[in-house]
Order: structure tokens, then C-alpha cells, then sequence
């Protein structure tokens, strides 16, 4: 899994509990004529642009998750009102929140590990260079004296 990934799953995740805190209790009626409506627009437009940024690798790895959550209720005059509440009061969470967190349980483990292994050789072979250049420096002081 690759970091671009990591941060589109965390941010869908975090825009699902932005989404959560705004239509708590409330419905569409009540949000259609206020100043949050713009603002759940603008998470679930987040979260289709991220879902974009998930590496191709994933999907088809996690391939019983619907990644055209989004695209699939667009129709041809795209998304209205009411399908954006829909997807903003349970679609999303329903479809994503639960399987993108076990995605994370799975991968983060296996991307640390791996960006550690990948720190570690790096490490070793910036040290080794800079014992290879003491080693000949010390060479070239005794060939001079």
C-alpha cells in the first residue's frame, strides 16, 4: 500500500465522521434551507475525490467494497440534493466507514514495516559510504606521510 493511499482512506474516514456530526438528528428539510447543506456537498465531492487517489492495487484487492459509491448514483443531470443526503446520512458510512478501517488494520502494519526495512537499507548504505570515505581518506594520509 502506498502513502497516497493511506492518507484518501484516512481522509474518507474523517470526512464520513464530519458527515455523521452534521446530520445527526436532523433531516433533509432541515438542511436544504441552511448554510451545512454546501458544506455536506463538499465532503461527499472529498471523499469521491479520494476514493479517485486509492491505488488501483487496493480496489482490486478489496474488491467487495462498492468504490463507485458515488459514481453509480450519479444520473444525467449528476448528483442532486436528495442523493447527496442519501449518501451523507448512511450510504457512505454503510458502504466505506467499517471496510476502510479494516483496510487500514490491514495494510498500516505491512507499510510500516515495509517503509522501515526500506529507512534500514537506506541507513546501511549511507553508513557503508561514509566508511568506504574514511577508509580512503585515511589511505590517502598514510600514501602523503
Amino acid at each position: 500500500m502506498d502513502r497516497k493511499s493511506i492518507l484518501a482512506i484516512e481522509k474518507i474516514i474523517s470526512c464520513i465522521n464530519e458527515l455523521k456530526i452534521i446530520t445527526k438528528g436532523k433531516n433533509f428539510n432541515y438542511l436544504d434551507d441552511r448554510f451545512e447543506m454546501p458544506i455536506v456537498c463538499g465532503l461527499v465531492n472529498d471523499i469521491d475525490m479520494s476514493i479517485n487517489k486509492i491505488n488501483s492495487k487496493i480496489k482490486n484487492k478489496y474488491n467487495n467494497i462498492n468504490w463507485n459509491v458515488i459514481t453509480s448514483r450519479v444520473d444525467i443531470d449528476g448528483l442532486k440534493l436528495g442523493k447527496i443526503w442519501e449518501l451523507a446520512t448512511g450510504v457512505l458510512e454503510n458502504e466505506l466507514y467499517d471496510k476502510l478501517n479494516i483496510i487500514l488494520e490491514n495494510e498500516l502494519p505491512v507499510y510500516y514495516e515495509e517503509f522501515c526495512d526500506r529507512k534500514h537499507r537506506e541507513a546501511v548504505k549511507k553508513s557503508m559510504k561514509e566508511r568506504e570515505k574514511l577508509e580512503n581518506d585515511e589511505r590517502l594520509l598514510h600514501i602523503k606521510y
